[in-house]
């Protein structure tokens, strides 16, 4: 079978209908291949000499040989199925399509990223010393087909409920934990046959549940740490209901209201500790907030074992007496519950210290980076987010060192002590509603979290608008290098820096610059570095340009869009200008440009080499004009914009207004 015979049909429009999965689609293109394609057909192996593209109804795209896509074409034929006119913007839809099908696969890969790096971060506190596995609750729904044989469920919810120091699979463990979450707390009493101990090459192990593995319902389980690796790697993303911690049973004696010290021995090591004996049990955040102090005095939890009590222990006395200032010195906070004791010295001085350790990581974060691919300019701005993440993290640390050595630290951030707890209450809230495949989102100068400890920090730190503002400017900078502007090349600096040599720009005295094609602002920066006395008007006729300009702080000095529809009775000591070059723009531009000089001012322009050369009437009358006018040429060298993504030759020129 030939190509003409083919394509006679199948053409581009053609209806097609595959009827083993009932889906109808049309053709919207037909490429010919070199014959060296072959299929298996009804009569063997089959040359394809061309191959047909089908957008099917849903928008999907498929790519195949012309001899397998002939049948759905008849059949479409048969049932009468319309054929298209314009296949072209059908496929331009299934494109776009594609593109934002892959833009939300990588927002959701990057969400579900960022859920576990926060969860991780949080897990790394709640892990305790030794532990060896993890209890778990499941929310399973049945997914099962009878009818084909198919047994299956899915997993719609995990809750942590607590861990263990052993890996043994003991259902008396498994049903206490099932009492720390109120939907999994009715199989800790459930009858013997919720114990399933199915431990072979197709069972689902040791779990304890009402009903089979499939069945729609909870399930407990334990699973281990595996190998050597970090614990947390070894958890699921999920949510935490854990119980509340052991503490010391109250012993004879104990202190009325307050903290009580007691020496002992360390059983295993020998070496002298002293504990802090609490009153009472404390519910779990106030626990958390009260070892964060004591792993910052140098303690730590211990468990009550034979004769010695369970409480917060420390080498040293002084750390003790730190850790339990006397309540009745320090004042209740609304729960009830001591506040922070006053005057920690100790811990302002770590905490100063993390804060200075902080800046390597954030010099490193804010550091200049290469952006030129939309990879490296995403990596970039994520390094800019995380920077910034750190410098509120270091001014918080600093905060809250001077309020813990005056006493005077909030309630909300009494527990928030450590590095880890103050980096992830800096967090701020990205937000990613446009954000695209290589986009980091926009920093929205909001925390992350809405809670109390999350709002007192970033009270603390304020909100930064100049160091958003400046993330914006580069992310519009960013942008630029991939945008298609008619006419926009930024000027590079040795070059401008060149131009200012010309244009004779005096030192110290008031001078007024005029900057008709602005763009971005790479002429006008030089110039405002230099000249700060300058007073600079400029134009600039594209809106994306223009919120840049804006962003950089000229936006009183835009004077309007379109330089060529300005008002010439303005008057400039200088005109410095890089104008487009396309259709002989650059001509136009600079004469109207010398018309804004005023007697004795001068232009200098970048130009193409192109009208002092060419024999149209356009360039012609420009350099006879150039001539008149006494204008001088300089030539710039090969690759002079190349960092701006041209090769286009340059020239600048000069050409001064009679006084």
């Amino acid at each position: 079978m030939n190509t003409e015979t083919q394509t006679r049909k199948i053409n581009i429009g053609d209806a097609v209908y595959q009827s083993a999965y009932s889906k109808t689609g049309h053709v919207v293109a037909i490429r010919e291949n070199d014959n060296t394609a072959f299929i298996i057909g009804s009569r063997g192996m089959e040359a394809a000499p061309y191959d047909v593209a089908i957008v099917w109804e849903d928008l999907t795209k498929s790519d195949l040989p012309g001899a397998l896509a002939l049948p759905w074409a008849e059949n479409a034929r048969r049932m009468g199925l319309a054929s298209i006119d314009d296949a072209g913007a059908l496929s331009a839809k299934a494109e776009a399509k594609a593109v934002e099908d892959r833009r939300a696969a990588q927002a959701e890969k990057e969400e579900a990223a960022r859920i576990r790096a926060e969860f991780e971060e949080e897990a790394q506190a709640k892990i305790p010393f030794g532990a060896k596995a993890v209890i778990v609750a499941e929310l399973v729904e049945d997914d099962s087909d009878v009818m084909t044989d198919y047994f299956g469920s899915i997993t719609k919810r995990v809750v942590i409920l607590g861990f263990s120091k052993h890996t043994r699979d003991l259902f008396p463990e498994m049903r206490k934990a099932a009492r720390n979450f109120s939907e999994t707390a009715h199989l800790a009493d459930a009858p013997e046959s919720a114990e399933h101990r199915e431990k072979y090459s197709m069972g689902a192990g040791f779990y304890l549940k009402q009903g089979h593995r499939h069945t729609s319902g909870w399930q407990v389980s334990k699973r281990k740490f595996y190998g050597d690796t970090d614990p947390v790697k070894s958890l699921p993303t999920a949510e935490w209901s854990l119980g509340e911690p052991e503490t010391a049973p109250e012993a004879g004696g104990a202190a009325v209201g307050g903290i009580r010290i007691e020496e002992h021995t360390h059983t295993k090591k020998g070496f002298q500790m002293f504990v802090c004996i609490m009153p009472e049990r404390v519910d779990r955040a106030e626990f958390d907030r009260l070892r964060d102090l004591a792993s910052n005095l140098g303690g730590w939890y211990s468990r009550p074992w034979g004769k010695t009590p369970g409480g917060f222990a420390f080498k040293d006395r002084e750390s003790a007496e730190t850790f339990a200032n006397p309540v009745s010195d320090a004042p209740a906070s609304s729960e009830g519950q001591a506040a922070a004791r006053p005057g920690n010295a100790r811990l302002a001085e770590k905490l100063r210290d993390m804060a200075d350790r902080l800046q390597g990581d954030i010099a490193a974060k804010m550091g200049e980076r290469r952006t030129n691919t939309p990879k490296q300019q995403r990596e970039a701005a994520a390094a800019r987010q995380e920077g910034r993440k750190l410098q509120r993290a270091q001014k918080a640390m600093r905060a809250l060192a001077d309020m813990h050595e005056a006493g005077n630290v909030p309630p909300e951030l009494a527990g928030v002590t450590t590095k880890a707890a103050i980096l992830d209450l800096a967090s701020a809230e990205i937000d990613r509603c446009n954000a695209g495949y290589y986009d980091a989102g926009i920093d929205t100068g909001r925390p992350a979290k809405d809670t109390p400890e999350a709002r007192a920090l970033w009270a603390l730190v304020g909100d930064d608008p100049e160091a958003r503002a400046a993330d914006e400017l580069q992310r519009k900078l960013d942008e630029l290098k991939f945008a298609k502007i008619p006419g926009y090349f930024p000027t590079p600096r040795p070059v401008v820096e060149r131009m200012l040599e010309l244009a004779r720009i005096p030192d110290g005295e008031p001078c007024d610059i005029l900057e008709p094609s602005a763009g971005s602002g790479a002429i006008l920066d030089v110039v405002r570095e230099q000249y700060p006395q300058a007073e600079l008007v400029a134009y600039e006729i594209n809106g994306r340009l223009r919120e840049v300009l804006e962003l950089k702080g000229y936006g009183a000095a835009l004077a309007g869009g379109d330089f060529m529809a300005g008002d010439t009775a303005l008057r400039f000591d200088v005109a410095i200008m890089n104008p487009p070059f396309e259709r002989g723009q650059d001509v136009e531009h600079v004469a109207r440009a010398h018309a804004f000089l005023k007697p004795g001012g001068r232009l200098v322009a970048i130009m193409s080499p192109g009208p002092f050369f060419r024999s149209d009437r356009k360039s012609q009358a420009f350099r006879e004009w150039f001539e008149e006018a006494g204008g001088e040429k300089f030539e710039l060298p090969d690759g002079s914009f190349k960092e701006s993504g041209t090769g286009v030759g340059a020239v600048l020129v000069v050409i001064d207004r009679e006084g």
